[in-house]
């Protein structure tokens, strides 16, 4: 990912139930600067549900699976022209039961037609570090399931949202497609599924 940082994934979605172990044998290893590890580290953890959220900005809607079954078909509204929802494949980087949302910090001045300042939006769940939620967007209701109206995020019904924020963990995937937006980069978020696995070996230190 760059000269500081390192990520690893397998070939394909984490399969549920996964014993992982980790080991980071840092101590001692030249950080630069003088500075040198001090401490390795040895985590171990399981993999949980296979959660994976698949909204299409052309039929409105999101479908939730759970370890490959369908849970639920959801009616949601996506970016509209000019704020279009990115396309590919994204992560939950972190849930919020409330959120302030404000136009700025995505680009968008105050006092402008546009613009936007909500303190209280519910069930935000982050997909990327430029501003992508799914939160519940009751504004919206009359829209979801047959129109596109967000500012690029994907927005549900306040009880829809609340359900699935309850299932949901960091590290869910969410596969967007049928934008007219840009395409998921590999450092915006939780990026590493939307490398092939050929283009990922190819960047190995291993």
């Amino acid at each position: 990912m760059s000269d500081s940082e390192a990520h690893w994934r397998p070939r394909t979605y984490w399969k549920a139930g996964t014993q992982v172990h980790v080991d980071v044998d840092v101590n001692g290893v030249a950080a630069g600067e003088g500075v040198y590890g001090q401490h390795d580290r040895e985590i171990d953890f399981q993999v949980g549900d296979a959660h994976v959220y698949r909204v299409d900005a052309r039929t409105h809607q999101m479908k939730v699976f759970s370890n490959g079954e369908l849970l639920r078909t959801l009616p949601v509204t996506t970016g509209k022209p000019g704020f279009e929802t990115r396309n590919g494949v994204k992560v939950i980087i972190e849930k919020f039961d409330v959120k302030r949302m404000n136009s700025e910090t995505v680009g968008i001045p105050a006092g402008s037609a546009e613009a936007y300042d909500i303190d209280d939006v519910q069930w935000a769940m982050r997909l990327t570090y430029s501003g992508e939620f799914i939160h519940a967007a009751p504004w919206s209701v009359g829209s979801q399931g047959s129109a596109n109206v967000s500012h690029g995020c994907t927005g549900m019904s306040p009880a829809h949202a609340g359900w699935l924020y309850a299932m949901t963990r960091r590290g869910d995937v969410v596969e967007t497609v049928g934008t007219d937006g840009d395409d998921m980069t590999l450092t915006n978020g939780y990026g590493d599924w939307n490398a092939s696995f050929k283009e990922y070996r190819e960047g190995s230190a291993l």
